[in-house]
């Protein structure tokens, strides 16, 4: 029996959810948390999708099951984030998962033992799941710390979740430039965050969550961990492009841990994950969602892989 509560976010993945539910049931959560949104009425058979999605959830071993079921459908960011308040009105740490994701079976025992040894050091705010060093090793550690938080499955405490908010309306009065700084030496890296953290506040942006959670933790002028080696796979990027597919890595196992001798920020490997993703595959994905939610419409790429199905 795993101990450490878990939080599932599904909508309409059947496939994917039966699969990461079977993850799940491997290592038998004492408690086990599912949040589901609600069909898109201007989807076809959008609600059928969503019920045989959610009927995926039948545990079969003794645990505490709470289910948060959404008539109306929220969306993606305003979903996770009330799912997360949810989680956290119950639970003072926990792991958060994704329908689109598929966890190393270390994944879990790397959350629980670092949610332990460092839950009363607020200096650490985020426990991350992924990798994105192209098979570089940071440290001589399981992990190291990182001013990114990566977050297709992790772990964190209620108290740095706290206060969290999609408009970023509470990060008014906070001196961005100084922020920044704090984290990165290179002008191009804090004009590339500056520029999304004004844009976020501006128009708020009702379907991106990832990037208002960074300026909430770099608020905190916390450090996230990150692990030496994968331990998410996204395996909801099958069906994009080639630049995107790319960021669905094979995972590794982990345990047991090693731990660093000191906890400060790896600063190349934060430079070198801001080159890789963050200025590249991150703005091949921005540009998608742009593209979809603003304006509408398709890529070229996605509307010929659909007309060879």
């Amino acid at each position: 029996m795993f101990d450490t509560p878990v939080l599932l976010i599904i909508y309409n993945r059947i496939t994917e959810t039966h699969n990461i539910f079977q993850t799940i049931h491997a290592i038998k959560p004492s408690k086990l948390y599912v949040a589901a949104d609600g069909a898109n009425p201007d989807v076809p058979f959008d609600y059928g999708t969503c019920l045989r999605t959610r009927a995926v959830i039948m545990p079969e071993w003794p645990c505490q099951l709470k289910l948060m079921f959404k008539e109306e459908h929220l969306g993606k960011a305003q979903m996770i984030f009330q799912a997360i308040n949810w989680f956290f009105e119950n639970e003072p740490e926990g792991i958060i998962l994704f329908d689109d994701t598929m966890p190393h079976p270390d994944f879990f025992p790397y959350c629980e033992q670092l949610l332990n040894k460092y839950r009363d050091n607020k200096q650490i705010v985020h426990i991350g799941g992924s990798n994105f060093q192209h098979g570089r090793k940071r440290g001589d550690a399981s992990y190291y710390f990182s001013c990114y938080a990566t977050t297709w499955g992790f772990a964190t405490w209620k108290d740095r979740w706290e206060n969290f908010d999609l408009t970023m309306a509470n990060l008014k009065e906070f001196n961005f430039p100084e922020i920044l700084t704090h984290y990165m030496k290179k002008r191009e890296e804090r004009n590339y965050w500056l520029r999304r953290g004004i844009a976020l506040q501006r128009y708020h942006f009702d379907d991106i969550w990832e990037f208002q959670y960074k300026f909430h933790l770099w608020s905190k002028q916390g450090l996230c961990i990150s692990p030496n080696v994968n331990l998410i796979t996204n395996v909801g990027f099958k069906k994009n492009k080639r630049k995107i597919r790319k960021m669905s890595l094979p995972s590794h196992a982990i345990m047991p841990l090693t731990h660093p001798d000191e906890i400060e920020q790896n600063r190349k490997a934060d430079r070198f994950a801001f080159r890789h993703y963050f200025n590249k595959a991150l703005r091949v994905l921005f540009a998608k969602w742009f593209t979809e939610t603003l304006l509408g419409g398709k890529d070229k790429e996605q509307t010929v892989q659909s007309n060879d199905k």
